[in-house]
C-alpha cells in the first residue's frame, strides 16, 4: 500500500473506534458501547484513547484495573 493508499479507521470519529489499551483487557464488555467491568456506564475517554494504560486506580474503577488478555 502506498502513502497515499493508507486508511484511518478513526476518521469522522471524535473518539477512537479502537482502543489501544482497553482492546487487550480481559474486563471489556463491549467495544462499541465502550463499556467494561471497571466502567459499566462507559471507559472514560483518557484511558480510551491509551493516554492512561489503567494501570493504577482511576476514579470510579472499583478497585477493578487492566488484566491483559491471555
Amino acid at each position: 500500500m502506498e502513502d497515499d493508499e493508507k486508511i484511518t479507521i478513526d476518521v469522522g470519529h471524535d473518539q477512537p473506534v479502537v482502543s489501544p489499551v482497553c482492546m487487550f483487557c480481559q474486563r471489556l464488555g463491549s467495544a462499541s458501547a465502550r463499556t467494561c467491568a471497571a466502567f459499566p456506564d462507559g471507559i472514560p475517554a483518557v484511558i480510551w484513547r491509551g493516554d492512561n494504560d489503567h494501570t493504577k486506580p482511576f476514579p470510579g474503577d472499583d478497585g477493578l484495573r487492566f488484566k491483559a488478555v491471555g
